[in-house]
């Protein structure tokens, strides 16, 4: 059994920014849809491989558990817990890199 997957308040809400972002441009909701879908395909993986992707670079005093990917042009970053992993930012992977 894997670790939980918990998205935080403020990821769920960049994804649902970008959400609205992609469907102003793509202007097609299958699009949009197809993209945030394998966003949140992408996070469920990491409750069996949680350290698949590298340390996350922008994080200032990262003690190692803080690691990020791309995914779709977003960079997802994520805290690895002993029994939960938390999806806690989402960001336009194009955007000036932002340390946090």
């Amino acid at each position: 059994m894997g670790k939980t997957i918990i998205w935080t308040h403020q990821a769920d809400a960049e994804l649902n920014e970008a959400f609205l972002d992609l469907l102003e441009q793509s202007e097609s909701l299958e699009t949009t849809t197809k993209i945030i879908t394998e966003i949140y395909e992408s996070a469920a993986i990491l409750a069996t491989n949680p350290e698949i992707y590298k340390l996350d670079i922008l994080k200032e005093n990262n003690n190692g558990n803080i690691r990020a990917y791309e995914k779709h042009t977003y960079r997802i970053s994520y805290l690895v817990e002993e029994e939960a992993v938390y999806i806690i930012r989402v960001r336009y992977a194009r955007k000036e890199p932002l340390g946090y």
